[in-house]
């Protein structure tokens, strides 16, 4: 497929975006003494429902009143928000005049929060006109972003929200946190499932993010999914049976969800997270779960087109013999993805599917990928071969 000439174009005009990332065991307790050095005297906190209910920011909130900053709350997000969400956020961040946001959680919450941060700057201007490529002229306001999960939103460039069935791109370097805090304080507190979920997402991103026909236009930021893929590989699976409770293992499936975060800040994303965006979307179903269904389907799919990156990143993880031709290296890379999802318990089927869906789904995946680097034509008949092997 031919490159889509404006993200490429508005991708090379970004300012590389020098965010200050707070990694350590406790990194979030210490944020309230970053606030306080930056003056910052009311403030919006934007969390989940599950988040509330594990008392996970409880004592960062008492801290902020002992140190005088005025907090304001918000912590209803769903797994799936929609415009309302921010448009009701926005509007209380306003009232309050509040200078800076933080946000508590993962993909979903840090979509919301970044969307707050930039629309309360841009009042002059409907969501709806924000929406795509650049369209976002101001800064927003300071945001803040404690990741409770590994989705590697907290790094990246875009948000998405759903109205519907009808899901909103939102790309803007102005989209990327100031401040990451990193502490696996947090995630050593979620359900395993949540964590797999997740990571399964920014794993995605980042072997698309590889193998994007947009990676070569961006070779320092592709550089990162070579740091960022051995992390899964080494550590994904003794986080998920808690063979040992190591902080500093946790701290590493923390830091590779970041790395393909910075990966696809230029590069975007591939047709793996289009299908399991609509899919997931559709039938209720966490996108992590369907995304690590789809993306070995995808690769085998796309294998023609991407030998040579697969074999590439098949060396890197150590799956394969470095003697290895490039063709048997990348279906190494392949199986080594699904001998993953096996040992962390994923499925390889959605059995939620349904045939008479296909149609609307393969629609709206179509649409998508005019945005996205695949790195190959994609046909009808490509995404109903796709669709059944997942069934």
């Amino acid at each position: 497929m031919g490159l889509n000439k404006d993200l490429v174009r508005y991708a090379h005009k970004m300012q590389d975006a020098r965010q200050e990332v707070l990694v350590d065991i406790g990194a979030f307790s210490n944020l309230v003494d970053l606030l306080v050095s930056r003056d910052v005297k009311r403030l919006y906190f934007i969390s989940g429902k599950q988040t509330k209910k594990l008392k996970l920011y409880d004592s960062f909130i008492d801290s902020l009143n002992q140190a005088g900053i005025r907090s304001f709350i918000y912590s209803e997000v769903d797994k799936f928000p929609d415009s309302r969400t921010v448009e009701r956020c926005a509007a209380q961040c306003q009232t309050y005049n509040c200078d800076a946001i933080v946000a508590l959680g993962g993909g979903t919450v840090i979509d919301v929060a970044k969307l707050v941060s930039v629309w309360v700057t841009n009042a002059n201007k409907s969501l709806y006109q924000l929406r795509g490529i650049g369209k976002i002229p101001n800064p927003g306001v300071e945001l803040y972003v404690v990741a409770t999960t590994g989705s590697g939103a907290e790094a990246s460039a875009c948000s998405m929200i759903r109205d519907d069935q009808q899901i909103s791109l939102f790309y803007s370097e102005h989209m990327v946190p100031k401040t990451v805090v990193l502490d696996p304080n947090l995630i050593l507190r979620l359900p395993t499932d949540n964590l797999v979920s997740a990571e399964m997402v920014a794993f995605t991103h980042a072997v698309e993010a590889y193998v994007s026909s947009f990676s070569m236009e961006f070779p320092a930021d592709r550089a990162n999914v070579l740091v960022a893929v051995p992390i899964f590989f080494s550590y994904l699976e003794k986080c998920y049976k808690h063979g040992v409770k190591n902080d500093v293992m946790y701290l590493q499936v923390m830091m590779a969800p970041y790395y393909s975060g910075v990966a696809t800040r230029r590069i975007g994303f591939g047709l793996a997270h289009s299908l399991a965006l609509r899919i997931a979307y559709k039938y209720d179903l966490p996108l992590g779960k369907v995304c690590a269904a789809l993306l070995p389907v995808v690769l085998e799919a796309e294998l023609d087109y991407i030998a040579e990156p697969l074999s590439e990143l098949a060396l890197c993880a150590h799956l394969c013999s470095a003697k290895a031709t490039k063709e048997d290296a990348a279906l190494a890379f392949i199986e080594g993805v699904r001998s993953l999802m096996r040992r962390v318990n994923v499925s390889e089927t959605v059995t939620s599917l349904k045939a008479d869906d296909y149609n609307e789904i393969i629609e709206m995946v179509l649409l998508d990928l005019k945005t996205w680097g695949c790195p190959m034509k994609v046909s009808y008949k490509t995404l109903i071969g796709i669709l059944r092997a997942i069934k």
